[in-house]
């Protein structure tokens, strides 16, 4: 079992096979995560508080408290912090390296 404090991170270096990380992270007023994409990784973020502008190829979306986000592999990204107050999320990264085919759903999930 691995518990851990989110600001530590929880990745491969603790011994997991496909995820890769999971991140707090905190946009100030005007900051941005710059556009970037990642070959073999989807990623998810999730907002925890403040709002922002979504980019994802050549979408765009206000983005708030609540909102879950999916970022496909190989798609160029980013999110830039808009209004008073900052924006934080969560970012979960897992790799996909080698999957021709989405996994079906748990078997215990009905």
């Amino acid at each position: 079992m691995i518990v851990k404090k989110i600001h530590e991170n929880l990745g491969v270096k603790d011994g997991t096979i496909r995820f890769l990380g999971i991140w707090d992270t905190t946009l100030d007023r005007g900051a941005a995560v710059t556009p970037h994409a990642h070959d073999d990784v989807e990623e998810v973020y999730y907002i925890l508080e403040g709002n922002g502008e979504m980019r994802i190829g050549d979408e765009s979306r206000l983005v708030g408290a609540g909102d879950l986000i999916y970022i496909p592999p190989k798609k160029i990204h980013m999110l830039i912090q808009v209004g008073e107050r900052p924006l934080r999320f969560i970012t979960a990264s897992v790799d996909i390296t080698g999957i021709v085919e989405p996994p079906s759903a748990p078997s215990y999930v009905t």
